[in-house]
């Protein structure tokens, strides 16, 4: 109560009882002014809790992003270093100017292309050293910052319509439930994993803690996500007597600055540095209204991101500083939507991991040492409430649905949020081109002759619900069926009697129709 600062002079009364200093008081008000903590909502010691909970979440990126960039023939230590550097110093970007609870992180699925497409490629001809790599990493952030700062990413967000931006959301929501299933070992190569063997029981530990998160999130427990994570870990390090043998560790970076730009090759450069560009930002852009949506900080997906700006430039100059350390490119990490849902809504959130990353340059062993089995619960849960912005999609519609569905369903199944815009944006222009008023002209050209040859075989007459004669009125058993008229044409299903309503309801009640003749 004393961190919301709700009432006004409560700090100062505080101190009079003796029960912080003035100086402490002070700074409690001067942090809510400034992140704007009370007019959002929130209060201090949930921001630090959400923080915290982001972190934790977050925390396996410190023991699997070295495993995949050592393939590459990076130093793992330099790797690890190199993580938390960047994510620090792009998450005070983030969190300090722009007020936004946002945690960047690199990107799996960009430093899997790191190794498996630049590195380790199928055409040794074609292969680079991981110094090249690591400068089209730097490349592309700064090509990402010079975006940025001049405003070309938000002004053209403005223009993608609102059922991608919807779809977006969506897909992010299901692709993180698969990473939490694959992360809880239930699904392997695509397929259900045997829960009833004798090494199954990971499964049923991350299943429990699904519904432990569950339940502390039905009944508002402040921390709950938190308990789930932490409740899980211990349990999992108690099963498998695997505790951290050690808490601290000095941290160890050797692949400060070397990066390689001599002998640049453009047919390989190029399309390399596009590539990490393009992700990150697909990537950012779809995140970014996403999870401000999830925060409450926007109410529409039409709506500009207060702040928004700051993270597009934190993602670049989190690049840069990756680059020059080692590590793979950065971008605003879904998996931050644990902290939202912990209630943060603010940059204080967004500093509190960053403070807990740079402590990671120390107590990576600690961190580290939290298993994906872990995390998986609060995965699968974020997914699940992201689904309810399904409802906001007109369905009906061919030309929104087609195009949503696609951003949705490639998401997960390609494991990349990008993959999933880049088909909503490329099939909402292939249909609305298809799709146009010109067609519509020529398809109703070409139906007349079908539809004057329809209607002499069947006619509809309007059932009015009173005053009809006994020769046009139903029988009582009949049920008429109800169609109502939508952009594609009549739909229906529903059945009704057609029996009195008062105006009200009659001016907005469906027409009833019922057919004649040697038709259907």
């Amino acid at each position: 109560f004393f961190w919301r600062g709700e009432v006004e002079g409560l700090h100062p009364l505080l101190f009079e009882l003796g029960w912080c200093s003035r100086r402490q008081a002070k700074m409690a008000d001067a942090i809510d002014d400034y992140f704007k903590i009370t007019e959002r909502g929130s209060s201090i010691s949930t921001e630090i809790r959400a923080g915290l909970t982001s972190f934790l979440t977050l925390s396996y990126l410190l023991l699997v992003n070295p495993k995949v960039m050592g393939e590459a023939g990076i130093p793992k230590e330099d790797v690890v270093t190199g993580t938390c550097i960047s994510c620090c110093l792009s998450t005070i970007i983030v969190g300090l100017f722009g007020n936004l609870p946002f945690v960047m992180a690199p990107g799996l699925g960009l430093s899997a292309f790191f190794t498996y497409g630049l590195v380790h490629r199928a055409d040794p001809t074609t292969a680079v050293s991981w110094q090249k790599a690591i400068a089209y990493v730097g490349i592309s952030g700064v090509a990402m910052l010079l975006l940025s700062i001049t405003f070309l990413v938000e002004r053209s967000m403005k223009y993608v319509p609102n059922h991608i931006k919807l779809g977006t959301i969506i897909g992010i929501g299901m692709l993180l439930a698969c990473i939490g299933f694959e992360s809880a070992n239930l699904i392997k190569d695509g397929q259900i994993a045997n829960m009833f063997d004798s090494s199954s029981w990971e499964i049923w530990l991350s299943l429990g803690g699904l519904m432990a998160v569950g339940t502390l999130s039905h009944y508002n427990v402040k921390g709950g996500i938190l308990i789930g994570v932490v409740g899980v870990a211990v349990i999992y390090w108690a099963a498998t007597s695997s505790f951290p043998t050690s808490i601290v560790a000095m941290p160890v970076e050797g692949s400060f600055l070397k990066f390689d730009i001599s002998d640049f090759n453009p047919s390989i450069g190029l399309p390399a540095i596009a590539t990490f560009l393009l992700v990150a930002l697909f990537d950012c852009s779809g995140c970014l209204v996403g999870l401000s949506m999830k925060a409450g900080l926007i109410t529409n997906v039409a709506e500009s991101v207060p702040g928004g700006t700051w993270a597009l430039v934190a993602s670049g100059a989190g690049t840069m500083i990756a680059a020059c350390t080692g590590c793979s490119p950065i971008i605003i990490a879904v998996e931050c939507t644990a902290g939202i849902l912990e209630g943060g809504k603010t940059g204080l959130t967004a500093l509190t991991a960053a403070f807990l990353f740079a402590l990671s340059l120390f107590f990576s062993p600690l961190f580290g040492a939290v298993p994906a089995i872990a995390s998986a619960p609060v995965l699968i849960l974020i997914g699940s409430m992201m689904m309810r912005e399904v409802g906001q999609i007109e369905w009906a519609e061919t030309r929104v649905a087609l195009p949503a569905f696609l951003t949705i369903s490639l998401m997960p199944l390609s494991h990349s949020i990008s993959n999933g815009v880049w088909f909503g944006l490329g099939s909402t222009i292939l249909i609305g081109l298809s799709t146009h008023k010109c067609w519509d002209r020529l398809f109703k050209l070409c139906g007349d002759s079908e539809e004057e040859e329809h209607n002499a075989h069947v006619s509809f007459r309007v059932m009015t619900p009173t005053g009809s004669s006994p020769a046009t009125r139903p029988n009582a058993g009949f049920r008429a069926p109800i169609f109502t008229q939508s952009r594609g044409g009549l739909s229906g299903g529903r059945y009704g009697r057609g029996r009195g309503a008062s105006d009200e309801e009659d001016a907005t009640r469906p027409l009833m129709m019922t057919g004649e003749g040697d038709g259907d």
